[in-house]
């Protein structure tokens, strides 16, 4: 049992390095579709970086240190669980904080393609001009634009390929306007200010929808935190009587149930808390 837990655990580390090092190697060469011997094609991976591997390998590596442990396999699988979904909800906080992040940085971009336009200089020499002051990781995408296209690469098919890289609807948003510049014309410093605005106002009001939906997941933490410290209480008070429930057939069953529910009633409240707009 010992041998198949450890098993279990260095297998699920090594699958979780292998994506990590094949999404590290996608992301630095950044190149466009290309089909790989087989014959099947493979786009360069979106941002944000998602690490969906995470919550199973994260789980898998609580169920073996606890069957190292000589815990019950009922605890086993309600821990694991658990660890599974805090590991989810907290890879997808790091997500959202970098598509918040990445969009403020294309508000602050508009802005400075504005006033480059307002100030006489053309869209390419503006964009070389915002990438400049611009950090990472809207840097690397504006560079890489400028640079396809003065290498003779069509805009048209490089904003395209720039939603797609960032599949967010203000970037979209921000690509087609640039797209219908390049084939239309027109004023484009008019046109990249309402886009601008209407960036930061997608911003505020997901801001806004964050707080309102903190005091629900400070009271859900709350309710987690309250069963915890009355089980160690009950522990400390008659430390025989709770040993002897939570040893035995039904009170394991009990327990693992309940933990099982909190892990199922906190990946519900995060759904619950989201917004599409």
């Amino acid at each position: 049992m010992l041998a198949g837990a450890a098993s279990m655990g260095g297998v699920a580390a090594y699958v979780w390095y292998d994506a990590w090092l094949r999404r590290r190697t996608l992301d630095r060469l950044r190149a466009e579709h290309t089909v790989d011997d087989e014959g099947v094609a493979w786009q360069p991976v979106a941002f944000p970086p998602r690490y969906r591997t995470l919550p199973g390998v994260a789980g898998a590596l609580v169920a073996a240190g606890l069957v190292l442990a000589g815990w019950p396999l009922v605890y086993v699988l309600a821990f694991a669980v658990m660890t599974g979904v805090l590991a989810l909800l907290v890879e997808e906080y790091i997500a959202e904080r970098r598509v918040i992040g990445i969009e403020q940085q294309l508000a602050e971009a508009i802005d400075l393609i504005v006033g480059a336009l307002r100030a006489g200089a053309a869209l390419l020499g503006a964009f070389e001009a915002t990438a400049r002051e611009t950090d990472a990781p809207l840097r690397t995408y504006l560079e890489e634009i400028t640079g396809r296209i003065r290498l003779g690469d069509d805009p048209d098919e490089a904003m395209r390929e720039l939603a797609d890289r960032v599949p967010l609807e203000t970037f979209r948003l921000f690509a087609l306007t640039l797209a219908v510049h390049w084939e239309a014309g027109g004023s484009l410093a008019a046109t990249l200010s309402t886009v601008g605005r209407t960036i930061r106002d997608r911003i505020e009001l997901t801001r806004r929808v964050a707080a309102q939906s903190v005091e629900s997941k400070v009271s859900s933490i709350g309710v987690l935190g309250i069963t915890y410290a009355i089980a160690f209480v009950a522990w400390r008070t008659s430390p025989g009587p709770f040993e002897a429930f939570v040893s035995g057939d039904i009170g394991s069953l009990l327990v693992s149930a309940a933990i099982v529910l909190q892990a199922i009633g906190l990946l519900w409240m995060d759904r619950l808390s989201r917004i599409r707009f």
